[in-house]
């Protein structure tokens, strides 16, 4: 018997569904900064692996968010989100950065805001995607089912 599991979608999205916030770069490069988007454009995580203490800005350049030396803060980050309704089409919505300082070297991270209609959504060919996989799957299963008995067959017609 032939059982196909059901797709797993890669990330939940956060409270708009299709909605994908991303880090491109920091500039400078801070060798030791990790820095990634959690939740599709919710939380902002920071792993500080430098010697020195991490300082997040806000836009006038006061610290919003401090990630000591050695460890990983993550919080609520609304500059990667968005508050908008959902666009129409898929594709870029805008760009973001944020201003930070490790010791006196300043830095931005830099990144952007996309969407893409989530499964099953009205545009989203994920519906048909999953189909073609079920049926190439039920299709190699017969395939290999017929290689297999093709031997057996042809032995009973030689006794």
């Amino acid at each position: 018997m032939l059982f196909v599991a059901p797709l797993a979608q890669a990330h939940r999205t956060g409270a708009h569904s299709g909605l994908i916030s991303t880090v491109s770069y920091v500039d400078p490069l801070v060798p030791g900064l990790l820095v990634r988007v959690l939740d599709g454009h919710v939380r902002l995580s920071v792993a500080n692996l430098t010697k020195q203490d991490v300082y997040i800005l806000d836009g006038r350049g006061r610290r919003v968010q401090r990630v000591p030396a050695g460890r990983t803060r993550v919080w609520r980050e609304a500059r990667v989100g968005a508050n908008e309704t959902k666009p129409e089409r898929e594709g870029l919505i805008r760009y973001w950065q944020i201003p930070g300082t490790v010791g006196e070297k300043r830095f931005q991270i830099i990144g952007f805001l996309g969407y893409r209609a989530p499964a099953g959504a009205a545009g989203s060919d994920d519906g048909m995607s999953r189909w073609l996989i079920v049926l190439g799957a039920l299709g190699g299963a017969a395939l290999l089912a017929g290689a297999l008995a093709f031997p057996l067959a042809v032995r009973r017609g030689e006794t």
